[in-house]
């Protein structure tokens, strides 16, 4: 497919040529992506004044056409009273159609505003069902949102901890000195509620620098059946950190949590078997949960017994979930044919995608794909795999040589 006047519209605001972006953005007509580019152009000023009242009607009409962000964005000039009158609740009722169009940080607004209440009369089960809805849709925020709604204004300590330390998990700070304050006030309620042990076992042993302590209360919690402590303690005894290394009880309690359902302790049953056969059937018990981490072990299992289409298929599945590794082979399985015809379109957008999470490791082996397509295949992968980019400056160098 050639260039279309947004795809050049693109690229022009990439290489900073603002008014060339502009004009080709324009020449897009009625396409939800173009008009809410040249929102953004106006809201940001970009090599001219800014203009939010012109960014204003550019995001309607994006949003006319079913652009999520530019619904988004809506909300936050409503919210600010950026170009518009202030006015909260017509900011609620954009972030509400964008999360309704599918835009997952919109989804968190909106529960925020029922928290807060803007716009809205406060509502925090409202707010819990938004963050929680956000949350699954992969918005890390939502995580530490959940948090504070359940240890400052639901007080439930240990739902609070649980996600704190998801949020702590997905690298947010604040959920880190969060679980530091917590901990005193887990300390009665956890020599009654297993619950509470639980999650305080895992705050001595990964925050707090107390694994002795983490033990101790994990044990009681695994022996009365909890799966996240069973998993908890093998992986401090698999380390040998608070308590003497138990290789043999850490695989008990490992596929003890596992065989309850616990997806992660699926994967580190999966990363013990080894070439096993017991590998694939818990990496595929942790990819199906969605563990990434099992996405390409588990392809390299099934490739190794000469199940390669399905070995393709979890590779892909995991490139999509950003797991550079998964990318990494994915493109090189579609450039070689393996469980599959050779695609190299879709090579290119998985070598170029390793961008995104910050690996060039990809790029040498697309040098050996491009010139073996046409410049067409190469914007194509661009495209899917939003280095647009990269993927021109590909094709002029084709043109130059």
């Amino acid at each position: 497919m050639a260039l279309q006047a947004y795809d050049r519209g693109l690229l022009a605001v990439q290489r900073g040529a603002f008014q060339e972006a502009r004009e080709q953005l324009t020449l897009a007509g009625p396409d939800g992506r173009a008009l809410l580019l040249l929102g953004q152009l106006a809201n940001g000023g970009c090599g001219e004044a800014a203009d939010p009242v012109r960014a204003r009607g550019c995001y309607e009409r994006a949003a006319e056409l079913g652009n999520a962000e530019a619904a988004h964005n809506l909300g936050v000039l409503f919210a600010t009273g950026r170009g518009v009158g202030q006015d909260q609740a017509t900011a609620l009722r954009w972030y509400e159609r964008s999360a309704d169009l599918g835009h997952v940080p919109a989804r968190r607004m909106v529960g925020l505003m029922y928290a807060t209440g803007q716009g809205v009369p406060a509502d925090q089960d409202e707010a819990e069902r938004h963050w929680r809805m956000a949350a699954s849709a992969g918005e890390v925020r939502a995580l530490h949102d959940l948090g504070t709604l359940f240890a400052y204004h639901k007080v439930d300590l240990p739902e609070a901890a649980f996600w704190y330390l998801e949020s702590a998990k997905a690298g947010i700070e604040a959920a880190k000195r969060e679980l530091v304050l917590l901990a005193p006030k887990l300390r009665v309620p956890a020599s009654m509620d297993r619950r509470a042990r639980t999650m305080l076992g895992v705050i001595c042993a990964f925050h707090l620098a107390d694994p002795a302590g983490g033990v101790e209360l994990l044990t009681v919690s695994a022996d009365d059946g909890d799966p996240v402590a069973q998993r908890s303690l093998a992986y401090l005894l698999e380390s040998g950190v608070g308590a003497t290394r138990d290789d043999a009880r850490t695989a008990v309690l490992y596929r003890a949590a596992a065989e309850a359902g616990d997806a992660i302790a699926a994967f580190n049953l999966g990363v013990l078997a080894g070439g096993s056969e017991d590998a694939v059937r818990w990496l595929r018990q942790a990819a199906g949960a969605g563990v990434t981490e099992a996405y390409a072990l588990l392809g390299d299992r099934l490739s190794e017994r000469d199940l390669d289409e399905e070995a393709l298929r979890w590779y892909v599945r995991g490139a999509e979930s950003g797991d550079k590794a998964s990318m990494y082979a994915a493109a090189c399985w579609y450039r070689d044919g393996f469980g599959g015809p050779v695609d190299f379109v879709q090579a290119l957008r998985w070598y170029l995608a390793m961008l995104n999470v910050g690996s060039a490791d990809g790029i040498h082996e697309a040098h050996g794909i491009v010139s073996r397509m046409t410049s067409d295949e190469i914007h194509e992968a661009g495209r899917l795999s939003g280095r647009l980019l990269e993927a021109d400056l590909f094709v002029q160098r084709q043109i130059t040589t």
